[in-house]
């Protein structure tokens, strides 16, 4: 096909030739445009004939088959076309050497050890679970069954769920697998036991024989009780952090990676004066043995509970309670963090303060 440019009965013309159906032929246009646009139309004429002319009576069959179908399901062409593309062929590879190259992977990115850790711990019980299965294989009902067999609580299978989650988004990016199961999970319902926390007394008599026996672990006892810090929070703390306008937990330290202010009450600056250790170190030695003098019974997370129980009872604000956890809004508060303690019970509880 060669366009020019010519004069044609005195006028100045664009001229194509070519050869249509065997035969050569010569078109003349008043624009250079308008030649070039025939030509793009002649061109895609001839890929479709020549497509159409190659393909054998059972491929034009389904071809035809193909489009009717389409037509009755109302489905455009570029939407069918668009569908087809989850299709494409995957690599084939187990699901146990996919975790052992993620968790390379992880050891590259810049999260927090204890993170690191519980990510590795989850990915091989993954992989230890579903042996010999490839990563495309697994679905949301094969991960709901294990969830069952190890009778993990919901809150054990959100932790779980939030590790091995970027996992197989990580498999769909590789070409693993076509979809993430986790996102079809039908998660167990909510824990109902009520949370476990400490009565003012059971409160004053820990931080009484801390006092007097263990002074160094005041800080992370007070922070935690006193300003609802969670525990590996506290670890990462120094003294440096706490001034008179509160505790500031930065990004890098909060576990939400999000920077947020806690306020100091008037009983906490009082303990606090007396100072100790921040970090504190032997922390799990000091706190066994100051729980068993004052007889007081430990339970998960207590102290954040504790704090949360009474703050809210005290202040009698939601919000501010769930601010000062550093929640995003009052649903965490009121699904896992409170459980109804009187108003006497609080007042006694931030009125708690050090021997003289």
């Amino acid at each position: 096909m060669r366009l020019t440019k010519t004069v044609n009965h005195g006028k100045i013309r664009w001229r194509v030739s070519t050869k249509l159906n065997g035969k050569r032929t010569q078109r003349f246009f008043s624009t250079r445009s308008h030649a070039r646009e025939w030509m793009l139309s002649v061109q895609d004429n001839a890929s479709i004939e020549d497509f159409w002319r190659f393909r054998n009576s059972t491929e034009k069959l389904q071809i035809v088959e193909l489009f009717q179908l389409a037509e009755t399901k109302g489905v455009r062409s570029k939407d069918l076309a668009s569908s087809l593309v989850q299709y494409q062929k995957l690599v084939q590879i187990r699901l146990s050497e996919a975790v052992k190259i993620y968790i390379c992977e992880l050891s590259k990115r810049s999260l927090r050890p204890s993170s690191n850790k519980q990510s590795r711990i989850n990915l091989n019980q993954l992989s230890e679970e579903f042996d010999g299965r490839d990563c495309h294989s697994i679905t949301s009902s094969d991960l709901e069954h294990w969830f069952r067999e190890r009778n993990w609580k919901r809150s054990t299978v959100d932790g779980v769920i939030a590790k091995i989650g970027p996992f197989f988004n990580w498999c769909i990016r590789e070409k693993y697998s076509r979809e993430n199961p986790v996102k079809g999970i039908i998660r167990p319902k909510e824990d109902e036991s009520e949370p476990c926390i400490l009565t003012p007394d059971e409160v004053f008599r820990i931080l009484t024989v801390a006092q007097r026996h263990s002074p160094k672990l005041i800080p992370y006892l007070v922070l935690g009780l006193f300003g609802g810090v969670r525990p590996e929070e506290i670890n990462r703390l120094q003294w440096q952090d706490i001034s008179i306008h509160g505790i500031t937990i930065s990004g890098h330290k909060a576990k939400t990676r999000k920077r947020r202010l806690v306020s100091i009450s008037a009983n906490m600056t009082e303990w606090l004066k007396l100072g100790g250790e921040l970090p504190p170190r032997n922390k799990r030695k000091q706190l066994d043995r100051v729980r068993k003098m004052a007889d007081v019974t430990w339970g998960h997370d207590i102290m954040r509970h504790t704090f949360a129980s009474y703050h809210l009872a005290y202040h009698g604000s939601p919000d501010r309670t769930a601010h000062e956890l550093g929640h995003r809004d009052t649903n965490m508060l009121f699904r896992h963090y409170r459980q109804l303690v009187t108003k006497e019970e609080a007042e006694k509880f931030w009125a708690i303060r050090p021997e003289l």
